[in-house]
């Protein structure tokens, strides 16, 4: 007696070819899809995280900017009051300044042209907190007259001015790729409907395909029997 579980009563009772023929072709097909929708899905999301890290370089060059205004103001107040309170502003921002220049360098690293623009923004940022700096000395060793005289000086090379500009330039080209890269993210949710779409059709068409097959072959096979016995 041969046992139900052996290899040839499984052989004979479900690995027949109706069933290999139902199952086989459209696993191949569902192992495509599984495939197919792997990779679009991994698209999206490595152009989800681009858009993501666009977004913080943005945010970084607003926050740098906000850094400069926060330690120019501290400046001023100790300049205009002698009192070193107000440089609490101006020491912080330093501290923040220091973190903010070298989180936007690593955001940009992967493009060249932002590299150049973020390092002449931090020449210019350089040569800012040197005048700020400078000007605080000469206000604590000849006093505020001499340290007004150095802003006005410092206000005529417009230092501000051109770090504006240069951040301007820094946001917009992030502007410009975070556009690029939110097309990709839709053209990815696009693909990954059509992958959907597409693997359903496909698999109805080879089940109906397989069936209409196995339909065809059993009438052919019962035709001659038919025939006889009508004779």
């Amino acid at each position: 007696m041969v046992s139900v579980w052996s290899w040839r009563a499984v052989r004979e009772h479900y690995l027949t070819t109706p069933v290999l023929l139902r199952s086989i072709p459209v696993g191949i097909v569902i192992a495509a899809g599984v495939i197919a929708t792997t990779w679009t899905h991994r698209l999206l999301s490595d152009h989800q995280g681009l858009v993501v890290h666009t977004y913080e370089a943005i945010d970084t060059t607003k926050d740098v900017l906000i850094g400069l205004d926060d330690a120019e103001t501290g400046q001023r107040g100790y300049l205009l009051s002698g009192d070193r309170r107000y440089l609490d502003p101006y020491d912080k921002a330093l501290d923040r300044l220091s973190t903010l220049r070298m989180t936007l360098s690593a955001q940009i690293a992967d493009n060249a042209g932002q590299v150049a623009r973020v390092g002449r923004l931090n020449e210019l940022v350089d040569g800012k907190l040197h005048e700020l700096a400078a000007s605080i000395r000469l206000h604590d060793t000849q006093g505020f007259e001499a340290a007004r005289r150095r802003e006005v000086a410092m206000m005529e090379q417009a230092t501000m001015d051109a770090i504006r500009h240069t951040i301007g330039d820094i946001t917009e080209n992030e502007k410009a790729l975070l556009a690029s890269r939110q097309t990709k993210v839709e053209r990815d949710e696009q693909r990954i409907r059509w992958v959907a779409i597409l693997i359903a059709i496909a698999s109805f068409l080879t089940r109906a395909g397989i069936e209409v097959y196995l339909a065809r072959k059993g009438s052919d096979a019962t035709a001659p029997a038919r025939s006889r016995a009508a004779n």
